[in-house]
């Protein structure tokens, strides 16, 4: 899965896992970010949380973020 935001910056490139749960644990481990409710909609929570909105809400750059992660390097 290769996830842009606005301007083409990556914030995820990696596998899903089953039922998304790679995606799941890289974003919730991101100080701040909501965990998913049970039996939510994982792509909805994703577009959710990796929003401009909730970007600057949490003070974070997901680009830079994603940047600095071990999925990156």
């Amino acid at each position: 899965m290769l996830l842009m935001k606005r301007g083409g910056q990556v914030i995820y490139a990696g596998s899903l896992g089953h039922r998304s749960h790679k995606l799941i644990e890289y974003f919730e481990a991101v100080p701040g970010v909501p965990k998913i409710r049970d039996a939510y909609n994982p792509a909805t929570w994703m577009l959710e949380i990796s929003a401009p909105s909730m970007e600057a809400q949490l003070d974070v750059d997901f680009a830079e973020q994603y940047a600095n992660s071990s999925l990156y390097q």
